[in-house]
């Protein structure tokens, strides 16, 4: 490059050179061993070695930066980026045959210089990343980048992935927590996870987990299954009194409020853990009258229904009230009984508009029809055994049938199916003892189990039902103090929690259902589990 200056014509009118020199600036101490820029010259004089003229491709550039060494022996060095994105270095005492042009690296830090005497300015920019193999430099012009693009900080790498590879990723996490953690970051990661390729993730969990009533806790603790913790501390419950979890189906749990006035007036709220949303359903006086049946029916969207059924105190008369939450009022029915009829605490399920109620000690199914707003009992079929409180429960097939489980001795499942009205069909019996993979049960493989009570006394642990997962048709069993899941589909068998507290032997169980994936988790940093194990 010439060392002689050219004229201009940019909006900068007056910047023809820069005059370097390597002496000191005493207008600025802090850089007192950087070649300072002095007035603008055609020659030079004794503030300079020399004269550089800023020239791209022919055509005068204004500089974008420029840069020098802080060394007072190769300060003379300077290398000067255009606003075309390249680098051009000169020695500012001697005459350059030509000059050395390369684009700038992609870690290159610039320290540009006003031309004003006395006043330096600092300022960092970024440049694409050279093509060129070390010792050699590219004189092909390059294009700058984009303002956008370069604004993109190393934190925000993982935005710029387009879907498919974004989805690759995602293939390759371990299920389920982290999944989870993705599906919360943003929607388009929701909509990636959730997306039409989701059945290449990893299998989501068939539920989150269960909730359970334990005494010493005034509301029902939750023990997570897919690294999800949910906790119901939202709810505007006195900790003085507490609550019980008396249904929980689909994202929806229905608890009774304790305290003064309970045993003769009905507090019911209705909540959801996840989005942490309730309603308190309006008081209901029941007086003297006994409760036969709680039971909860999520609707479309947040709307849901409650179904209470009563059995008269004084006269053989039930009473069917509908709570929904569209009217936020009370619907109520009665209708005489037939016979008298003790209420007993049993599993329901729902099928349609009827809620089915095990009343296993008078051997009957109690089916709510909450359209009709009528009663009736549905006999169960014959077991061929003693039926007590554990050893049978009820639920639904994946085409909204009606089934009964027993279990028998040894440790065999029996099933039946409602195939009409009345007409009970038995399957296949299932023997749970080969299921018992130590693998995933663990050490109740080699242990004496039985479902029948007087085992008890020859050192057997008891085995009875705890639960049933319509959405995933799971059942649950309690084994010695463990929470044991069977999947109906894959007939897989897994040890999923332990009772500690012997003082309290564990109830039912309350799955809590996977009804979406990925699940929409309000406060899910705070509800997402830290434990990557």
């Amino acid at each position: 490059m010439a060392m002689q200056p050219r004229h201009s014509t940019s909006l900068v009118g007056g910047l023809q050179g820069l005059e370097l020199s390597g002496g000191m600036d005493s207008s600025s101490a802090s850089a007192a061993r950087l070649p300072c820029l002095s007035e603008l010259s055609s020659d030079s004089g004794d503030g300079g070695s020399g004269i550089v003229s800023v020239e791209h491709s022919g055509d005068p550039a204004i500089p974008s930066a420029v840069s020098c060494s802080k060394a007072p022996q190769v300060s003379r060095l300077l290398a000067v980026a255009d606003e075309d994105g390249s680098v051009i270095l000169h020695d500012t005492r001697r005459r350059l045959p030509s000059s050395l042009e390369k684009p700038a690296d992609d870690n290159a830090v610039f320290e540009a210089h006003s031309p004003r005497r006395g006043r330096q300015t600092r300022s960092r920019a970024k440049r694409a990343r050279s093509l060129s193999s070390p010792g050699r430099f590219d004189s092909a012009p390059r294009t700058r980048p984009r303002v956008e693009e370069a604004r993109i900080s190393k934190a925000d790498t993982a935005s710029t992935l387009p879907d498919d590879l974004l989805f690759e990723v995602f293939k390759r996490l371990p299920p389920p927590a982290t999944i989870f953690r993705c599906a919360a970051v943003c929607r388009r990661w929701r909509r990636v996870v959730s997306g039409a390729g989701a059945c290449c993730l990893p299998a989501p969990p068939r539920h989150f987990g269960f909730f359970r009533n334990y005494g010493p806790s005034p509301l029902s603790p939750f023990v997570p299954m897919a690294g999800i913790d949910l906790d119901l501390s939202f709810l505007p419950v006195s900790p003085s009194c507490g609550a019980i979890l008396v249904d929980c189906r689909g994202h929806r749990l229905l608890l009774r409020e304790l305290g003064a006035g309970s045993a003769t007036e009905l507090r019911l709220l209705v909540c959801n853990p996840l989005g942490k949303t309730f309603a308190r359903l309006p008081p209901l006086p029941v007086g003297r009258h006994r409760v036969s049946c709680y039971a909860v029916i999520p609707s479309e969207g947040d709307a849901f229904r409650v179904v209470i059924v009563l059995f008269g105190a004084a006269s053989p008369n039930f009473y069917v009230l509908v709570y929904s939450s569209a009217s936020s009022a009370w619907e109520v029915a009665t209708g005489p009984l037939k016979q008298p009829l003790i209420p007993h605490q049993g599993p329901s399920v729902v099928i349609g508009d009827v809620v089915y109620r095990l009343q296993c000690e008078d051997k009957y199914i109690m089916a709510v029809n909450t359209t009709k707003m009528s009663l009736s009992a549905l006999p169960l079929p014959n077991a061929g055994m003693l039926l007590y409180a554990g050893n049978n429960w009820i639920g639904k097939t994946e085409d909204d049938r009606l089934c009964f489980f027993v279990i028998r001795e040894p440790l065999v499942l029996v099933k039946w199916v409602l195939e009409a009205p009345g007409k009970w069909v038995q399957q296949e019996p299932l023997a749970l003892w080969p299921l018992l993979n130590p693998a995933t049960v663990g050490d109740l493989h080699g242990m004496k189990l039985s479902a029948k009570i007087a085992d008890q006394l020859n050192g057997c642990k008891l085995v009875s039902f705890g639960g049933f997962c319509a959405g995933s048709g799971t059942l649950f069993f309690i084994m010695a103090d463990w929470v044991v899941a069977l999947d109906l589909k894959t007939l897989k068998m897994e040890k999923l929690w332990s009772n500690t507290d012997e003082s309290r032997p564990l109830g039912d169980v309350f799955p809590y259902e996977m009804v979406a994936w990925p699940p929409a988790i309000k406060d899910s940093a705070k509800a997402l589990l830290l434990d990557e194990a």
